[in-house]
């Protein structure tokens, strides 16, 4: 693109009453004393093919003369196929922030100058020297990243050491800080069960070192020696019973005799003299009444009689079997002291076996809670084993992305490097204590950074931006070089130039370099 020719109307310094008109060279001096309007004739430029000024300003009361209403300006220029074309951009108080934009003679947006410009951001980096360093770090990133070739995910992966490209994700595209930060998620969680299950087999070996040694007792033979001292034991109860059976009949015979004694008692007592008067009125009873009472006496008295001679047949039967058992040899004594110390002889075998059941449960318990401890280191070894494979590919997987990241960022440089010569942009780095790339925007000359540089070196860094820039997009566009009296000589070049110097005591003048 070569502008030709400019008009304007009330912007900035300029009246609408009072319209200027520039004609421009392929390399044109813009010269004049200070506030002269130098700087604004580039505003103007901007304005009519971006909308705003040099700095990216729109407010219209900045860019507006103070003195008109209304701004028109017109700009003639030829393409890179050296078409001729005019662009007017007009804008009024009544219009507010709408402009009126007129390509050729015929009404268009904004977005109608794409081929011409491409966008405002592309336009103005390129045109006015630097405007791109003043860009936010997103927006100049991301104008860089929409016109250079950066690096597809497959490239950088070709990189990446041939054993780490395994671990990482083969799609195009993928966002490495989200896959990094999600292994080390995963890292995380592997390494809590990992201390939780080496925690679990230290527990076991615990339990393993605590078991008991020693084996069980064999039960049996003292279990069948208890019966025996049992089955011994009760027989002895049965002699000793057997023996006492003399006693026994004694009591009982005690016992018959006083039964004996009481019927020879009631015999003596059931045979009363008779009061042959009755003992209420005094009159004689009648004789067929004292037999009847008479014969019932004498029934009673042989009952009575019959169950006393049954009663003493069994007390002979009684002394006879008292004195058989006084005959038989008297065992009791010995009887009672075997009896005695089978007794103590069972108390101190059952003891003894009682301990030896519990000796033998504690036994069951403990081995049951050895085998559960080794099941348990068992299964500790197998998941510790699973988790520590797994922990590798995880480590395996951060170190393959904190490479991709590394290359990928040096890759990002090495592109913007090759097409500029002092000036060096890094838009990613790698942070080093996490591995993630975090976006930067660092912009150096020379390896110094542009706040510390001179005038004259921002502007060779401008140029080399401007330069990069244009041969990307291939529009050619002009360049812009405000306070060009601060560079003595730079490298030219291939489009239109613009540069506006200070010339002192001189009003604005324009001519070729």
């Amino acid at each position: 693109m070569i502008i030709k020719k400019i008009e304007i109307a009330g912007f900035k310094n300029v009246p609408f009453h009072e319209p200027k008109t520039f004609n421009f060279y392929p390399d044109t001096l813009i010269q004049g004393e200070n506030y002269s309007g130098k700087t604004s004739l580039g505003d103007a430029l901007c304005w009519v093919f971006c909308g705003c000024s040099a700095t990216g300003i729109t407010a219209e009361y900045l860019l507006r003369n103070n003195d008109s209403t209304k701004t028109v300006v017109e700009v003639f220029f030829e393409d890179n196929s050296g078409n001729e074309h005019s662009l007017l951009r007009e804008q009024s108080q009544e219009t507010g922030k709408h402009h009126r934009l007129i390509l050729d003679g015929m009404p268009v947006k904004d977005s109608d100058l794409a081929p011409y410009i491409m966008d405002k951001d592309i336009f103005l980096s390129t045109f006015m020297i630097g405007y791109f360093t003043r860009l936010s770090s997103k927006v100049a990133s991301e104008l860089l990243m929409s016109i250079l070739p950066f690096p597809s995910n497959q490239s950088i992966l070709k990189k990446v050491e041939s054993d780490l490209r395994q671990y990482l994700p083969a799609e195009d595209g993928f966002d490495s800080n989200i896959f990094l930060k999600n292994m080390r998620s995963d890292l995380k969680t592997v390494e809590d069960e990992i201390k939780i299950w080496t925690e679990k087999q230290r527990q076991a070996e615990e339990q393993i070192k605590k078991a008991p040694s020693g084996d069980m007792v064999d039960e049996s033979q003292i279990k069948s020696r208890v019966s025996m001292l049992e089955a011994r034991k009760e027989n002895l109860i049965k002699a000793s019973v057997q023996n006492n059976t003399a006693s026994f009949l004694e009591s009982k015979l005690s016992i018959l005799r006083l039964e004996i004694q009481s019927l020879k008692n009631r015999i003596k007592k059931s045979i009363p003299e008779f009061n042959r008067n009755c003992p209420t009125c005094g009159q004689p009873i009648p004789e067929a009444e004292i037999r009847k009472m008479t014969e019932k006496i004498e029934a009673d008295n042989e009952l009575l009689k019959s169950n006393l001679e049954s009663l003493m047949k069994s007390e002979a039967d009684l002394l006879k079997k008292i004195e058989e058992e006084q005959i038989k040899p008297n065992e009791t004594n010995a009887i009672k002291e075997e009896l005695d110390a089978v007794s103590k002889e069972l108390e101190t075998v059952k003891a003894e076996y009682d301990k030896i059941i519990r000796q033998n449960e504690a036994l069951r318990s403990q081995k049951n809670i050895y085998e559960r401890a080794l099941e348990s280191i068992e299964a500790s070894k197998q998941n510790l084993e699973k988790l520590s494979a797994k922990r590798y590919q995880i480590n395996r997987s951060i170190t393959a992305v904190s490479q991709y990241n590394s290359i990928k960022a040096d890759l990002q440089y090495d592109t913007i490097r090759g097409s500029l010569k002092n000036v060096s942009i890094r838009l990613q780095k790698v942070m080093p204590s996490t591995n993630e790339l975090r976006d930067c925007f660092e912009i150096l000359y020379k390896g110094r950074e542009l706040h510390i540089i001179s005038t004259s070196e921002s502007i060779r860094a401008g140029l080399e931006i401007s330069a990069l820039i244009n041969a990307k997009v291939n529009l050619k566009l002009p360049i812009f070089i405000d306070n060009a009296e601060s560079i003595t000589h730079y490298e030219k070049p291939s489009v239109q130039v613009f540069e506006a110097k200070v010339a002192k005591g001189i009003d604005i003048t324009v001519s070729p370099i």
